[in-house]
This record gives structure tokens, sequence and C-alpha cells, in this order.
């Protein structure tokens, strides 16, 4: 509002009712008090003209007009404080003034600096939102608004701003692009591709636009989509560093490391030490399975600055990768000892590091150890996730603590009542407690509610197969893939369960369709190659099956075993032999390595060490019930009858 339409609405100020002569007389002498104060005002005599405007209060105390201006002025003389204290008198005078409204917002927004700024960024908020129910045309309002929205984190409440800005300036590029932002923000993601759509039509050689899309669907895991929105933009700002490391990542992401790997030499070319372009060369190197070369990016990024986390992450993530899970555990025991980010980040990173030392602890069978591990990240930082809860479940399960598992387990399906692994988890418990039909109970529960969730029907399938219910097993893996035909984790379940139940044909067949899709599933590879294998069936080719899931992840006993076997049916026994023994050394307790072993060493005329490896093999672990009991106790019989025989024919005759 003009200092000049200020004075007109003064001097024709309505009445609720006639004034009385005293009355108009007063407002007509505060109207001539607040003119001088005008005057002195234009002429820079700021103390002169906040006298006038007080008399000019004390006349006419009604007037909202005058405290709005006499906030103004005391805003220009830097009394910030009085300032608000007019601006609220003005406001409490009358709630239908907008500029009562904005000059209080202003200031509010002046204000918000130190550990109070978010209180009084959301008054000014409040404020220009009166301001924009009032006068809903004031541009420079709504720009306010949206802006402290934003700030504030609430991005729903700041899109909308936007979406009325746009009302009055439609072609508004920058307009569309911030309100696609928050959009983005509050997870409107289809709405926010739309507005940024709109924005590109009105500017189409925009790299920010072209980005924010490759967010979009980033985010929804729509990456092809996501990789050729971000080449879009780099192909109107090809040297711009942060742009081309975006589509890194996502290019990781699509499981494209090849090309991620090209984005970050790029980037490398120019800026040699740029620790991001490293940090991504190093996972796109991982992920090609190059696990020398990333190892060797990861170390120098480490030794440059031991106290980067994605460095020693990085670290983490390649033994991980290469299954040398005794070095990943070492590396993190490491990394806790001396947190990279000090104690200060308990919350933050280290419960990151924390879950992947349980895991690592669970794959060599340190189950307890693992319990403890995940124990401890759930002390770490805001309150556990199920996913967390479920971790430190499952590995007091694993570790033999079942009453401690199920109290862990039914304490967190109380904060997650609807949480699938939990739930599986539980009736898991209860049917080893010999709980059957409260087991059962809770699985069919878990699948009435999804009967097409192919996760929960997993689950589902899990808990008869490890109570050796294969029809039903089968039933709800089938009806996952009804849902997800292309489900590889659910493929290489129904074929698990189709070879349980000496559907051996059935299995291959769905083993194979497994492998079209992923044809370096090192799971899959050393699953059916074992099968046949062990069937004494193609098993040449089931040895190259079992190579490449070797080559893939060399450091798996399992598929050091699978290979060893495989060898063996091949009558290559030294070089079975040392497969094996290799499989022995990371599971030194595993009652299959152990019979196959004892078969080896048996056939190459070594009796005697084969029956001490086939004993351990019936106390072994065997988790999976795999090893033929009845058939080892007789391998046993046979060679310490064998054994006795020698002994006796080697003994002198009886004089």
């Amino acid at each position: 509002m003009s200092i000049l339409t200020v004075v007109l609405a003064l001097a024709v100020s309505p009445q609720a009712s006639p004034p009385a002569a005293a009355g108009a007389a007063s407002r007509a002498e505060a109207y001539y008090h607040f003119s001088l104060g005008l005057q002195a005002r234009l002429g820079g005599e700021s103390d002169e003209a906040l006298a006038e405007y007080r008399r000019a209060q004390k006349l006419d105390p009604a007037a909202s007009s005058i405290r709005v201006e006499t906030a103004r002025l005391l805003r220009e003389m830097g009394r910030l404080d009085e300032a608000q204290q007019e601006a609220r008198a003005a406001v409490a005078l009358d709630k239908e003034d907008p500029d009562a409204h904005l000059i209080l917002a202003q200031l509010e927004q002046i204000q918000a600096a130190g550990p109070a700024a978010q209180d009084a960024l959301k008054r000014a908020a409040a404020e220009f939102e009166e301001v924009a129910r009032l006068r809903p045309t004031d541009g420079q309002s709504l720009l306010n608004l949206a802006g402290i929205r934003g700030q504030l984190q609430q991005h729903a409440e700041a899109a909308h701003a936007w979406e009325m800005y746009l009302a009055l300036d439609p072609g508004n590029f920058e307009a569309h692009v911030q309100r696609g932002k928050q959009l983005l923000l509050a997870g409107e993601t289809d709405k926010a591709a739309a507005v940024l759509k709109t924005a590109l039509e009105l500017q189409p050689a925009s790299a920010q636009a072209y980005q924010m899309l490759g967010d979009i669907y980033a985010r929804a895991d729509k990456t092809d989509e996501a990789v050729l929105q971000f080449r879009k933009a780099l192909e109107i700002e090809p040297d711009n560093v942060r742009l081309r490391l975006a589509l890194g990542e996502v290019l990781v992401q699509a499981k494209r490391p090849q090309e991620a790997l090209a984005e970050a030499e790029t980037v490398l070319s120019t800026d040699a030490d740029n620790r991001f372009a490293l940090d991504l060369k190093g996972r796109a190197l991982r992920d090609l399975r190059r696990f020398d070369e990333a190892a060797a990016v990861a170390e120098g990024l480490f030794a440059s600055d031991p106290k980067d986390a994605k460095a020693a992450y990085l670290r983490v993530t390649i033994a991980e990768s290469r299954r040398d899970f005794a070095g990943a555990a070492t590396l993190l025991e490491e990394i806790l000892a001396h947190p990279p980010g000090g104690e200060e980040e308990e919350g933050g990173n280290l419960r990151v590091f924390l879950v992947h030392l349980g895991f690592a602890y669970q794959q060599l069978e340190r189950y307890k150890d693992a319990a403890q591990a995940f124990a401890r990240a759930l002390k770490a930082g805001d309150p556990p996730d199920a996913n967390l809860l479920s971790f430190h479940a499952e590995a007091l399960y694993l570790a033999k603590e079942k009453e401690e598992a199920l109290a862990a387990v039914r304490a967190a399906r109380a904060r997650f009542p609807e949480e699938t692994d939990l739930a599986a988890l539980e009736a898991t418990l209860l049917r080893e407690k010999g709980e059957t039909a409260a087991a059962t109970a809770i699985v069919e529960t878990m699948r009435a509610k999804a009967p097409d969730d192919p996760k929960v029907l997993g689950r589902v399938a899990d808990f008869y197969r490890r109570a050796r219910k294969f029809p039903e097993a089968e039933k709800a893996l089938r009806q996952a893939l009804a849902a997800d035909p292309k489900s590889l984790s659910v493929l290489f379940q129904l074929g698990a369960v189709l070879e349980r139940q000496r559907r051996h044909d059935e299995a291959e067949a769905v083993f194979r369709q497994a492998l079209a899709l992923e044809p370096d599933s090192a799971p899959v590879l050393n699953y059916l190659g074992y099968m046949n294998a062990d069937r004494n069936v193609r098993v040449e080719d089931a040895l190259s099956l079992i190579q490449k899931a070797v080559e893939l992840e060399p450091e798996s006993p399992a598929y050091q075993d699978s290979l060893g076997w495989a060898l063996y049916r091949l009558n290559r026994l030294e070089a079975a032999e040392q497969a094996v023994r290799r499989a022995l050394e990371k599971d030194g307790n595993n009652a299959v390595i152990l019979d196959h072993l004892g078969d080896i060493l048996a056939r190459r005329g070594l009796v005697a060490e084969a029956l001490v490896l086939w004993q351990k093999a019936l106390k072994g672990e065997d988790e999976e019930a795999e090893l033929d009991h009845p058939r080892v106790e007789a391998k046993v019989r046979e060679a310490q009858g064998a054994l006795q025989a020698q002994q006796q024919s080697a003994a002198p005759p009886t004089p």
C-alpha cells in the first residue's frame, strides 16, 4: 500500500456507527499528525516521523493502518522488536487487513535466525497464508510463502503455493521447476513429472529440468528412463560434473556398471582426485567383479582419508561381493573400533556398519556374535525399523537362543504387526516348538491378507519348505510365479522345492528359466550344476555351470564343494580333493562337505581317513537335513569292516 493510499484510507476510514463529534475530530487530528509523520519520513527525519505516528495512534487507536506504517518505519530504523509489536497490534486491530499480515510476515521472516528460527518461519508462513487469502493476486507474497514452506520441508504446502503462483503467471518456467521439485520431495512423483514436462515445453533446453526428471524416474526405479533424462541433460551441459556423477549413480542402480565406469573415468580424466568419481569407479569395478582393481581404488581413497565413511564402506562391500566374509568382518571390526566419523555418528553410519558386521558373522556361522552386532545396531540412532528387529530376532534363532528369539520377535510384531518377515519368523519358531497349529495359523493369515503378493507367498513357501511340506510350498510358489513370472527368487525357490520332491526334470526346466532371466546368477548355476552332478547326469555340463558359479563367487564354500563333487563324478580325484578341502577350510563342520571329502578319499584308497570324515559328518552341521544319515552310517560300518579285515590279514599267523 502506498503512502498516499494510507492517507486516503485514514481520511475515509469507515465506522460501524456515526462517530461523535469528538471522535471525528480525533480522527481528523490523527490524520493531520500522520501526514506530518509522512512528510518527516520523506525528509529523512525518522525520529520526528515516529513521534508524529505515536501522536496519531493516541488520537485514533483503532486505526490498523497507522500501526502498519509505524511498524514499517521501525523496521527501517532497525528497531525490529518494536516493529513486531506494532505489526501484531495492527493484526489484532483488523484481522482482515492484508497489509498488517504482510508486514508481520516480513518481520517474522527477518527474525528467523538462531535456535528459534523454525518457529519464526512457521509464524511467517502463517501470516503469508493470510495475505494470500486476503490478496490472492499478491505474487511476491506467494513466492515468499513457497520459499518458506520449502525451508520448513513442508513440501506439499510449498508445491501448493507454487501452484497458486502459477495461476497468476502460468508461463513462468522457474516456477514450474520449483513446483516440480517440491512435488518430488513430497513423494508425488507422477505429478512432479507432469509439471517438469510442462516446464520443458516452455524451455526445452533446460538441463535442470531434465536432471530433475531423471531423479524422479530413479526414485520410481524406472532406471532406463532416468538414464535417458540424465543423458539429455548432459547433451545441454556436457561439462556439468555433478550431472555426470548423478548419471553414474543411476547407472549403478540400473546394474549397468560398464557404463557407470565410463562416466567415472570421464570425470577423472579432468579431475583425477575427485573422490565422488573415484568412489563411483570403485563401485562399478566391484559390480563388474574386477575385485583387485576395485580394492586398489578403495584402498587409495581410504589411505588418503581414513575418516571417509564412504571409502570404508566401499572396502567392506568389495569383500562381501567376493564372499570374503572373514575379511569383511575384520574390516568392520577395525572400523567400529575407530569410527570414521567419530562417536558423534553413533546413530548414523555406525548402524550401517553394525548391520553389515551382523551379516558377516552370520555367513561365518558366528550366530551369537551376529545377534550381539544387531543388538548394538538397535541401540544406535533413531528407533529401529522392522527389518533391523527381524535381523536381530533371526540371529538369535540361528544361535539357537529360541526362547529369546521368540520374545524378541513378539515384541517386534507388537510394534510392526503387519510386517511379513517378523510374522514368518514367529511361525517358524512356533513350529519348531511343536506348536504347529498356531504356526500354520500365522502363515495362512499372512496369505489371506495378501493372496497375490509374491513376497508374502515366498515367506509362506519357505515356512512349508522348512516343515518339509513340499507340495504346500510348491503351491504357494506357483501362485507367486503367476503374480510375478520374472521373479528370480521365486524361480529359484520353486526349482529347489521341485528338486526336494525328486522331480528333477521339472526342477531343471525351472532353473533354466531362471538362467534365461539372469545368466550370471551364481546360486542358480550352482544348484542346477550340483543337482545334475549328484545324479551323475550330464556331468560335463554340470561342471561348466558350477565353474561359472565359482568364477562369480570364488570364496563360496558351497560352490567349491559342488565343484569338487562334479570332479569326483568325472573321476578327477586329485582336483576334486583340492576343491573340497578349500570348501572345508571355510566351512569346517558342514556335514555334506565332510561326507564328500570322505567319499573322495575312499575312492583314492584312503579308507581310514575317509572313516574319520564320515564319522564327523554324522555329527556335523546339517540345517537343511541334506545328509543321508543311513547311507553314511552304512559307509562307516563298511569302512570299519574293511579296516578290521586289513588288520587281520596283516597280523602274523598264530604259532
